[in-house]
């Protein structure tokens, strides 16, 4: 082990305590008052439409040189799909409202599933399948960058969702794919 082993971890605690506590915050803020949202950002002819995206909030950790925290709503249309996708850093989703199909295409994708209680489930582990995953509003996934994904929104209304990014400085929140990859397994 190394010698600044606990140090770094304690870090990683931090960021991942923040992080959830920013995304708590917003989903209390965006529960408590009516916010006008915005379906598909409009494409070119000939291009898909793309959901759109919205910083709330971002940061940059001094624990953590070099990356940027963020917080970004995001809201797909309904119809509105990615063909594939990955995302250079980690990432947290939660669902706000709709239905989030998702299908793994490479890596692993870790889901908790909103409880009646309203706590989350234990979780699940889901690897690439031609299969999709139906999460609903309360679900969370833990999408980490060797993660390979095609999301969409099969409903009649917005998908709407809460994303925290730990991404490099200067990188999007998404890259879509157009071509094949070669992903490493998921080091949790």
């Amino acid at each position: 082990m190394q010698k600044n082993a606990p140090q770094r971890m304690t870090r990683r605690a931090i960021l991942v305590c923040g992080t959830t506590a920013v995304a708590s915050t917003a989903m209390a803020s965006h529960a408590s008052s009516q916010t006008d949202l915005t379906v598909a950002q409009r494409s070119p002819a000939g291009e898909r439409p793309k959901p759109s995206r919205t910083i709330l909030a971002q940061g940059l950790p001094a624990a953590t040189p070099g990356w940027e925290l963020s917080l970004r709503r995001v809201t797909f249309a309904p119809g509105v799909a990615i063909p594939g996708e990955i995302h250079p850093g980690m990432q947290i989703v939660y669902i706000v409202s709709g239905t989030l199909n998702l299908k793994v295409l490479g890596g692993e994708a870790r889901v908790q599933r909103a409880q009646p209680d309203g706590s989350q489930g234990t979780v699940e582990t889901f690897k690439a399948s031609p299969t999709e995953i139906a999460l609903k509003a309360g679900d969370t996934v833990l999408e980490s960058e060797t993660l390979v994904l095609a999301p969409r929104n099969a409903g009649r209304e917005p998908l709407v969702i809460l994303a925290a990014s730990l991404l490099p400085v200067g990188q999007p929140q998404s890259i879509d794919i157009t071509q094949n990859i070669i992903v490493n397994p998921p080091s949790f």
